[in-house]
């Protein structure tokens, strides 16, 4: 009896105990506590708090939109800049980024102020899996993220085991018109691509997202023609009707969150765009 009071007298202690987690940058970041005040500053860090905890959200970027509930939370930042002064007045306990180069010196501001600063740049669902885990840690939500990260991880090698042995397809993806844009497998959408099964003219590109040549997609000889922005934005390659996918009329357009957001519905996503590269093949 005694052993059970003195272990009902611990468990606020334990549910405040210090907790720990290293970022996307390999950086430890450590809590006395589990987060209870969290600002997201980009899409997908938003989806993945929300999955875990969504009510220890208080602020966010200009662009999170999903799930409906974070519409309403004021906005700190755009993905050019960070908005320190509302920042600190929200008085975070941990601030989850993707790091760009626009906002890389604000992000070293927040931590001159001793603002804990979680950098999450997933790529693929095992990544997006891992990254649920480790903010779970942060925000003492083990158990949630584990669950949601092992269906994660299951779908993903469903879909690669599915995938890995069929006929590649030769897929060009767009990002932007003009200039006209592509994606390379350091990005996310470029190794999502890779993961189905398609092979692009510029897969192994040092940039992430490099320039396109014309006569590098003409040489390719796409099968099937991507944008991230409108079906429209394709029409430009129309000039060349011998190109595989202008003339199987295979323009397909991947404007959904799900495509672009490397977050929890990331997987769904995918799936989408396995199917679309698999109708080439049949």
């Amino acid at each position: 009896m005694m052993r059970f009071a003195v272990l009902l007298a611990l468990l606020p202690a334990m549910a405040l105990a210090a907790v720990q987690a290293k970022d996307d940058n390999g950086t430890l970041v450590e809590l006395p506590q589990p987060a209870q005040r969290v600002i997201t500053l980009a899409p997908h860090a938003t989806e993945l708090v929300a999955a875990l905890k969504p009510e220890a959200i208080v602020a966010v970027d200009t662009a999170s939109d999903y799930p409906e509930s974070v519409k309403k939370l004021p906005k700190v930042a755009t993905f050019q800049s960070l908005n320190i002064e509302a920042i600190l007045a929200a008085r975070p306990d941990l601030v989850v980024v993707w790091e760009s180069q626009a906002v890389s010196q604000s992000i070293s501001q927040l931590q001159r102020q001793h603002i804990p600063v979680f950098v999450s740049r997933p790529q693929t669902p095992q990544d997006v899996a891992s990254s649920l885990r480790r903010l779970g840690a942060l925000l003492g939500q083990d158990a949630r993220a584990d669950e949601l990260a092992s269906a994660q991880e299951a779908r993903y090698r469903q879909l690669l085991a599915q995938y890995q042995h069929a006929r590649p397809v030769r897929v060009y993806l767009q990002v932007s018109e003009n200039p006209p844009l592509s994606l390379s497998r350091r990005s996310f959408l470029g190794q999502m691509l890779a993961d189905c099964g398609a092979t692009s003219p510029y897969a192994n590109a040092r940039a992430e997202a490099p320039q396109v040549s014309t006569e590098a997609v003409l040489a390719f000889a796409p099968e099937l023609m991507l944008t991230t922005g409108e079906r429209k934005t394709l029409d430009m390659w129309k000039a060349w009707p011998q190109i595989p996918a202008i003339k199987a009329n295979r323009l397909v357009s991947l404007r959904s969150d799900q495509y672009v957001r490397p977050g929890p519905r990331m997987i769904e996503g995918m799936q989408k765009v396995c199917e679309q590269i698999d109708a080439v093949r049949h």
